[in-house]
């Protein structure tokens, strides 16, 4: 798991989320809709209920992690932290 602090573009080691009912729905739909693909490209978000924040995630495997170039560089600087 890697997680990207994208205001301050920087690794986070420990997270917590604070998800409503509808907000924790609506990330179990989209995650199963990305497992339906792991290799696919594609990702997704979920916004707070009243749209003040963002919560974007996607899925990774070994071959996307071989293929890193096709990440941001601050991307690239993450995953490939151990």
């Amino acid at each position: 798991m890697w997680m990207l602090d994208r205001d301050r573009e920087h690794s986070v080691r420990t997270l917590q989320l604070y998800l409503t009912p509808t907000e924790a729905s609506a990330l179990s739909d989209k995650l199963r809709r990305l497992l339906v693909d792991p290799e696919g490209g594609e990702h997704d978000h979920v916004l707070s209920d009243d749209a003040s924040r963002d919560l974007s995630f996607s899925l990774i495997t070994a071959n996307k992690l071989r293929d890193i170039a096709r990440y941001t560089k601050v991307e690239q600087r993450v995953l490939q932290e151990k």
